[in-house]
């Protein structure tokens, strides 16, 4: 377990993630409000600048990763929010939409820098054991970021405009950057590659291809479903507070993962994603988009929680979260794309039943890689 100085670092990191998540979280819907509602975009071209993100985040984050381990975490950290900071200005001075495109791929390499840096401390910080726990309380922090960010930028968007809401999260990410430099992060080591061994770590594959779908999934609903919504009615900033309860949910389930659902918690997280996607399809209404992300948000949450905290047990911290997060991002990069273009050819609705059925195919693989209690351990010649 984390010794006393250790905790107290943990504490206040978890302060400066929440802060800069709250940055993001009201970028989330703001950036896809923004181009459909002042550029008029439709679902395929939202569900191609979705996922433009991904492409430089799936590289990066696998570079980023080592780097950290060498590095050490605060300079990418820092690095990454500073770069964020000045994308967000960037996004409320240009109507272009491919410098928009351009902005979206610089964002998504403030985010391969930012994450598996994160994650990875929070592994160094973990001390001999409970992993679960503090990638629990790590989750936490930043889905309560994410959580509160769509609802602020709801309220900013009635009381206000984007632009306001473009300009708070400009000052958060500015907040998290102080908090991090007084955060005492030492300067990282290189650690053995996980990949490197005559026998590949036994399970990794199978978290691979988890939070590949967990990307899917994610950037969809969060890119493609405020468009949706307001597209049946629902007002943007109300679109905002839907996110957010997904986002709320989230949380909450990252909090009963730590304490209580670490066992089963992969197939229960894929179970709740089929049944969301088919209820955003088949209700589109208000009550049918909140009860839509009441259960998205548990399924995100559980998912995540589980290969995170797997991943992180490989032996190099930081080549394990680049791995994860570099799956992340190649799910987002198909999710908006693919969606998107099922949502332009057959109506904005068709994109949940079409994410509904991935859910089903991907169920059998959830109940395989939660069979494996561990990973980074390939079993002696002797074990059963």
């Amino acid at each position: 377990m984390p010794n006393p100085l250790e905790r107290a670092q943990l504490t206040l990191f978890y302060v400066a993630v929440a802060v800069f998540s709250t940055a993001f979280g009201i970028m989330s819907p703001a950036v896809p409000l923004y181009l459909k509602l002042s550029l008029n975009a439709n679902d395929w071209e939202l569900g191609i600048l979705g996922a433009v993100l991904a492409l430089p985040y799936i590289i990066g984050s696998i570079l980023f990763g080592r780097v950290s381990d060498r590095v050490g975490r605060k300079p990418l950290l820092v690095g990454g929010l500073a770069l964020y900071f000045f994308v967000i200005l960037a996004y409320v001075s240009t109507a272009d939409i491919l410098v928009l495109g351009a902005l979206r791929c610089l964002e998504g390499i403030a985010f391969s820098s930012i994450w598996p840096s994160a994650e990875a401390f929070v592994a160094d910080r973990s001390g001999g054991g409970g992993l679960d726990r503090q990638v629990g309380h790590y989750s936490v922090a930043w889905s309560a970021g994410y959580t509160a960010g769509p609802f602020l930028m709801g309220a900013v968007l009635s009381a206000l405009s984007l632009a306001h809401a473009f300009a708070l999260a400009s000052i958060l990410v500015i907040c998290g950057i102080l908090v991090i430099l007084t955060i005492r992060m030492p300067q990282g080591k290189p650690e053995p590659d996980p990949v490197d061994e005559h026998v590949p770590p036994r399970g990794v594959s199978g978290l691979v291809y988890i939070m590949i779908i967990w990307g899917f999934a994610m950037l969809t609903y969060y890119f493609l479903l405020p468009p949706y919504a307001v597209s049946v009615g629902v007002a943007a900033s109300v679109a905002g507070y839907i996110v957010g309860s997904a986002s709320g949910m989230r949380t909450i389930s990252f909090m009963l993962y730590g304490r209580f659902l670490r066992r089963n918690s992969v197939v229960l997280g894929m179970i709740l994603l089929l049944v969301s996607a088919i209820i955003g399809w088949a209700f589109p209404t208000l009550f049918g988009f909140f009860a839509m992300a009441i259960l998205f948000g548990s399924a995100l949450g559980l998912l995540y929680a589980y290969a995170l905290a797997r991943m992180l047990e490989l032996p190099s911290k930081g080549a394990g979260a680049g791995i994860f997060e570099a799956a992340i991002g190649f799910g987002e990069f198909l999710g908006p794309v693919t969606m998107g273009y099922v949502g332009f050819l057959f109506g904005s609705g068709a994109t949940f039943l079409a994410l509904s059925l991935v859910a089903a195919a991907s169920l059998p693989i959830a109940v395989r890689v939660g069979k494996n209690k561990r990973v980074g351990a390939t079993p002696s010649r002797g074990a059963p």
